[in-house]
């Protein structure tokens, strides 16, 4: 670990030799010689470092080497940073080119660079005495290396069992990641030969024990795939090596020794013609020439052979052409603690309470890693006092982590640490800066890097923002960033607990936490501080001393003293601590390169800041400000200004035209923003501009000289109207986010000319010439992700639609076809039909959505017979999501194309739809239909049932045409139908249902399909787990079917004012946990049986106003802990068993007019926590029983109390 610290520091040492060697400042001090002799020293030494690894400091003489080095490094560091400011202070102040003229004009400042010259020949000396002393142990180091070849990096494939066990009973928590996994491997539905999936994963996560679940698996796999082969990676790819572990397995172990072509031949006539499984354990080769040179032995194989590869990095799996990439995720919290017991060994008395306290704070430090928790599981194993776990539960995990099956939880991720390249090991370690479960921003976090000189140009890039980009994505493709999501713009991630450890453990005493106690600690040259707690004494005054970065959080002003002599300080990062204003000491950091501060209360940035001349990042987020400093132009090396939720923003001055090399202005969410400064225009390195969710009305003309604009975001402008004309001319734009522009009229004429264009977001058909027709998205090709088109009852020309060329555009995966809601003639009827058609989106699209299409029928591309697909294959193979709202006209929707991988479907306010047919839809999981009142009666069908129609006991005798099916599969799980008052569903709903919602539909939906058949039994809906039933018509004879809804969980039960009873077989429900009984007006009781309802906690009964008495039998539900009744105004009485709701925690009586007393049993609920009676007209007094009970000691007294005064 010791050697990739001192690299990573030399990397950094290198990116700012580099550029002053060729600064005129070097020439003036004149130590141009020894600053280029000190940068070939720092790139050898640099190169060697990155050669020989970690292995040199297995040797004590080594290791004493490089701790030696990197205390030199440091003081490099220390040394050509403060050379690097006086540089860069000369080319910001500089009077020009001629030495004598400099030092003339500046004689004050010649002794600060003879000073600095000084200390830069000084150090010099010491780098050239260490680096002296490589050369007397590089013989033991090299001898090192020869006898351990790469121990920890490179495991022998060799020595691998092609057969992997695996203990299933042991393996907990991965049933479902299975199952996918499988799903995906036995899918036939595609055209690929031979197809990869990935399964990715941080190291310890589980995915070869996954892989090996699957692999083992005899129910399918076993059955599918006639060959099945493992072969263990790790980080040597050799392709030689991997042929010979193939020729192995078939050989049984007994190969002999062959040549290469030998084991080839034998691969070759083993697999021809036969469907293989071969799972590839532990890939990290991100070679695709290694990859191709390795698939051609496999390509014989049958169609439908798979390869399982697991990979930490994601850009294996792309390498690799991955047509599924599964991110495994952590196990939750219940499978940790589970894992995490299995794993300990239990005695059999159980662990005592304190214990399991503590046991479960140490599991979830471990974040859902298998690895992690077994090997915790191993170290407490035989720990019997509770300070030894507490002592396990306030450290860092790693320093304890010890070994599960040889495998060490810190090798395992220091392993991929080692795996990086020298800058990103930077890159990651800083990001430890940052507390545990913080939301890190990804442009702050990128402004970080480039800030302390850890990412630098690449040749043909020109843009250091891109090669953050690139940095960021490779440390969350290895997993060391997580969790990345966007909100409102901003996108964040995440660093798993575990990996937080690691990169603190690497910074190791370069970071401090706290301020020390003691000042003589203070000397110790902390780097990086991160200070979450109220400090207990006032800071030393040399503490940020050498501090190149700091985070505060939850800290008084007085930490900020103490920055007087911070000259090494790049970066201050402030959490959201609420200060009235931006502490002095702050401004006074005159080096400062990156400022962050969150929820500042105050209206006005101090004009000082403008003299932080070296201030490149400048993020103030959540704040108060009205305004910036006039002064803001003075800063000349500005290159991001971030005012993101600056609620209270109006305007920006009018000075920062003069901030020239400003590339990002985010002002998203400054809602009170109306206007940009015509200055703007001036900033020509400007590359992003974020306006999103400001009141701006129109762009400023100036905004079409900014020829280098990549990103304009306008999303939720709600008040902008049009579009400059001009920005036709912005040609590397590529994103135009226009998403929930109501306003917005129209695109000007010109738009396709914006070939660049990736993301728009956004398309407005306008009314008339002057703006842009719909053909113009025919130019703009690589569209991706979303587009919603508006106003497409202006497109008068179906050809214009077809020239839109949508089905081209490969990348585009959600697509919103939007009309406006006005009333049209049969000739507009007749055109949107031929327009829809040819609005046909591309084969990869993955969400569809239709608004306001008033077409008699659907498009020909949604139908089977419109000739789609390619060799019988669906023609939209990809699509998950199909919603179509509000279509007035269309009366028909059959023949619907066949959707392998439809998930949703939705059809709402269609009152003309009369029948619907189509599919099959293999994979739908749900289906809702919402105001179709025409809709009759439709033949729903599960695919795999169609040839016997046994699927759940279904109907033999029924068998509809084909064409008049509505194909689904057996996966759907919920449904959910509203005002359809004529629909009836034959032969049945399908069995699959989990989740089943019946609003202003008929009671036929619920009747068993035993009726249709004369059949006496019927085992479906044996899934279901949650029924809501909301104004059903009818009497409610068909709810017999209650009795076979034995998973059912929560029952709901509205406005059913035709239903007087509930039947008895409501108490068969045995794993029912809510029932909710509201507005049934007709209905007299419950059920005698419910007592048996022995999982019910939650029971609410409402606006039931005929209900007089409850069942006795309500005092046996020994698990119930909420009791709602309300607006039952014949409610009379409630019955005294409710004395044995041992488990009854809340009770509510509300607006029940006639109960004039409570039962004296409401004096034995010892677990009541909250009673709550309101609005009891006649009930006048309390049990006597209950008021002597809450009179006494306070034992089972309810902590919240609600009833009218006048009761005692």
């Amino acid at each position: 670990m010791e050697a990739a610290v001192v690299s990573g520091i030399l990397k950094v040492v290198g990116s700012k030799l580099a550029p002053l060697l060729i600064k005129e400042y070097s020439l003036i001090v004149g130590v141009q010689k020894h600053l280029e002799e000190l940068n070939d020293q720092v790139q050898e030494i640099n190169c060697w470092l990155e050669a020989v690894g970690d292995e040199v400091a297995r040797n004590g003489p080594a290791l004493n080497w490089l701790t030696k080095l990197k205390d030199i490094a440091y003081g490099v560091d220390d040394i050509v940073d403060e050379f690097q400011l006086e540089a860069e202070r000369h080319d910001a102040h500089g009077v020009g080119g001629v030495v004598s003229n400099y030092l003339y004009a500046k004689p004050k400042s010649l002794i600060l660079q003879c000073k600095a010259a000084s200390k830069l020949k000084a150090v010099k000396k010491r780098f050239d005495g260490i680096v002296k002393q490589r050369t007397e142990f590089s013989t033991i180091a090299n001898s090192l290396l020869a006898s351990h070849p790469a121990r920890d990096m490179n495991h022998n494939t060799a020595n691998m069992t092609s057969l992997p066990t695996v203990d299933v009973a042991s393996v907990l928590g991965r049933d479902q990641e299975k199952h996918q996994i499988i799903s995906e491997l036995v899918e036939t539905n595609d055209q690929q030969r031979i197809k990869t999936v990935s399964i990715i994963g941080l190291g310890g996560s589980g995915k070869t024990t996954l892989a090996k679940l699957v692999f083992n698996d005899c129910s399918i796999i076993e059955k599918h795939f006639e060959v099945r082969l493992w072969v263990h990676v790790s980080q040597e790819f050799d392709v030689e090596k991997l042929i010979k572990k193939l020729f192995e397995a078939f050989a049984d172990n007994n190969p002999g020794q062959h040549a290469l072509p030998y084991m080839s031949k034998t691969i070759s006539d083993k697999l021809t013609g036969k469907r293989f499984l071969l799972v590839l354990d532990d890939v990290w080769s991100e070679s695709q020439i290694l990859w191709e040179q390795f698939m051609v032995y496999l390509k014989v194989g049958a169609h439908g052979s798979r390869i399982l590869v697991t990979t930490r990095s994601r850009k294996v799996a792309e390498v690799e052409g991955s047509a599924y990439q599964f991110d495994l995720p952590f196990l939750s919290l219940n499978d940790s603690w589970k894992l995490f017991q299995q794993s300990l060994v239990m005695p059999p008395e159980g662990l005592g309470i304190e214990f399991v306290d503590v046991g479960k704070n140490i599991v979830k430090k471990c974040g859902g890693v298998p690895l992690a928790i077994k090997a915790l599981a191993g170290v407490l194993r035989g720990k019997e006092l509770i300070g030894e776990w507490q002592a396990m539960r306030d450290s860092n995990l790693l320093h304890f982590m010890g070994e599960e099956r040889g495998v060490s939880v810190s090798a395992c991720l220091r392993l991929s640490y080692f795996h990086l390249s020298s800058h990103l090991k930077q890159c990651f370690t800083i990001c430890s800066l940052f507390p545990k479960g913080h939301k890190i921003d990804k442009e702050q976090l990128i402004d970080l890097w480039i800030a302390h000189d850890m990412i630098t140009l690449e040749s043909g890039v020109d843009y250091l923002d891109y090669i953050g980009h690139k940095c960021f994505n490779s440390l969350v493709k290895m997993s060391f960033l997580q969790d990345v999501n966007e909100y409102y713009g901003r996108v964040t991630c995440g660093m798993h607990d575990l990996v937080h450890d690691l990169a603190r453990s690497i910074l190791d005493d370069e970071i401090s936490l706290d301020v020390p106690k003691d000042p003589i600690c203070s000397t110790k040259s902390y780097r990086y501080f991160s200070l979450t707690e109220q400090a207990q004494n006032l800071p030393p005054k040399n503490l940020f001393q050498k501090a190149r970065s700091i985070y505060v959080d939850n800290c008084d002003d007085a930490i900020f003293g103490a920055l007087k002599n911070a000259r090494h300080l790049r970066s201050i990062t402030m959490g959201p601590i609420h200060m009235e204003a931006i502490p002095i000491a702050i401004l006074q950091v005159k080096n400062l390169k990156y400022l962050v501060i969150s929820s500042l209360r105050c209206e006005a940035l101090p004009e000082a800041i403008s003299d932080i001349w070296s201030l490149q990042a400048l993020h103030v987020t959540f704040s108060d400000l009205l305004e910036l400093p006039k002064s803001i132009g003075k800063m000349q090396e500005l290159r991001k200004l971030n005012l993101f939720c600056c609620r209270e923003l109006k305007c920006l001055p009018d000075s920062i035209g003069d901030c020239q090399m400003i590339s990002s202005i985010d002002l998203s969410y400054c809602k009170k923003l109306r206007v940009l400064p015509e200055s703007i225009g001036r900033i020509e390195k400007l590359r992003v501009l974020r306006l999103g969710n400001t009141k701006i009305e129109r762009l400023p003309s100036s905004i079409t000289t900014l020829r280098n604009l990549e990103c304009l975001d306008l999303h939720q402008c709600c008040e902008l109207a049009e579009l400059h004309e001009g920005i036709i001319y912005l040609d590397k734009l590529q994103v135009l986010k226009l998403t929930y522009c109501k306003e917005l009229r129209g695109m000007p004429v010109g738009i396709g000319q914006l070939s660049r264009l990736q993301k728009l977001g956004l398309f407005v058909v306008g009314e008339g010439e002057k703006f842009a027709a719909i053909s113009e998205l025919g130019n703009v090709g690589w569209i991706s992700d979303d587009l919603t088109i508006r106003g497409i009852e202006h497109v008068m020309e179906p050809d214009d639609a077809h020239k839109a060329c949508l089905k081209q555009k490969a990348n585009l995966r959600r697509l919103d076809l939007q009309w406006s809601a006005c009333v049209r003639g049969e000739e507009s009827t007749k055109l949107e039909q031929a327009v829809l058609d040819g609005l046909e989106p591309p084969p990869g699209i993955k969400k569809l959505k239709i608004n306001r299409y008033s077409g008699r029928e659907c498009a020909r591309w949604m139908q089977n017979q419109a000739g789609g697909g390619v060799q019988g294959l669906p023609y939209l193979p990809f699509l998950k999501v199909m919603k179509l709202y509000d279509l007035p006209n269309l009366k028909h929707l059959d023949g619907l194309a066949e959707l392998p991988c439809l998930e949703e479907l939705e059809l709402e306010y269609m009152p003309s739809l009369e029948s619907i047919s189509g599919g099959p839809f293999p994979s739908l999981v749900r289906l809702a239909m919402n105001g179709l009142p025409s809709l009759g009666e439709v033949c729903m069908v599960a695919e795999k049932s169609m040839p016997d129609g046994e699927e759940g006991g279904g109907c033999s005798n029924y068998t509809p045409h084909l064409g008049e099916v509505l194909r689904v599969g057996s996966c759907v799980s919920d449904v959910d139908i509203r005002g359809c008052h004529k629909l009836e569903v034959k032969p049945y709903l399908p069995m699959s249902l989990q989740r089943l919602v019946l609003h202003r539909t008929n009671e036929q939906l619920l009747q068993s399909p035993c009726e249709c058949n004369g059949s006496s039994s019927f085992s479906g809906f044996s899934h279901l787990k949650k029924l809501l039933l909301r104004d059903i018509t009818g009497c409610g004879r068909g709810w017999e079917l209650l009795q076979h809804m034995t998973a059912l969980e929560s029952l709901d039960v509205a406005s059913c004012s035709a239903i007087d009873t509930l039947p008895e077989s409501l108490g068969g429900l045995r794993s029912l946990q809510l029932l909710a009984i509201e507005s049934c007006e007709s209905l007299c009781g419950l059920p005698q049986s419910m007592g048996r309802l022995t999982s019910l906690q939650s029971l609410e009964v409402s606006g039931c106003s005929a209900i007089r008495m409850l069942p006795g039998s309500l005092g046996e539900l020994q698990s119930l802990q909420e009791l709602t009744i309300m607006q039952c105004k014949s409610l009379s009485t409630l019955p005294q068993s409710m004395g044995h709701l041992i488990s009854l925690r809340s009770l509510t009586v509300n607006s029940c007019s006639s109960i004039s007393s409570l039962p004296n049993s409401l004096g034995e609920l010892q677990s009541l926590q909250e009673l709550t009676i309101r609005r009891c007209k006649t009930l006048s007094s309390l049990p006597q029983s209950v008021i002597r009970y809450w009179r006494a000691a306070g034992v089972g007294l309810p902590s919240r109390i609600h009833v009218p005064p006048q009761l005692p």
